[in-house]
């Protein structure tokens, strides 16, 4: 399974041409602003920043109501809380072509890990920290 066999939306750039991301492992996790594990922002935005994994957040407010903004509320809360400057996709639900093809999380921030190939790798839970996933590309 490719990452390429779904499409993806930015928040602010449309389409997302996985091209421009060639050769390099992606991260997609589903994110919520209000859940105990959005610190884990800040490890996704050390991989960033190491350019060793990119990491996209596709927020999601099907588990405990934790993802309750709009578009704009929750881009502006991971930028200025969080520091975040990587990807962050569409707000979904958990019917998304994305989830269907990949499984559906149990909770918010699982971890869905792509090769450089953009080739599915493995999920990983909540609890993962997002630091280890160097051990896995």
């Amino acid at each position: 399974m490719n990452l390429g066999e779904v499409v993806l939306t930015s928040t602010h750039s449309g389409l997302i041409d996985l091209q421009s991301y060639y050769l390099k492992p992606i991260v997609v996790f589903n994110s919520a602003s209000l859940c105990g594990f959005t610190n884990q922002l800040l490890d996704f935005q050390k991989l960033y920043e190491a350019g060793k994994i990119t990491p996209m957040a596709i927020p999601t407010n099907q588990f405990g109501n934790q993802e309750p903004g709009d578009q704009l509320e929750i881009f502006q809360h991971y930028y200025t809380k969080y520091g975040v400057r990587f990807t962050v996709l569409e707000k979904t639900t958990l019917e998304n072509e994305f989830f269907k093809k990949f499984g559906h999380p149990d909770w918010n921030f699982n971890k869905y890990l792509f090769d450089k190939n953009h080739n599915f790798v493995k999920k990983f839970g909540a609890d993962f920290n997002p630091l280890n996933l160097i051990d896995y590309v």
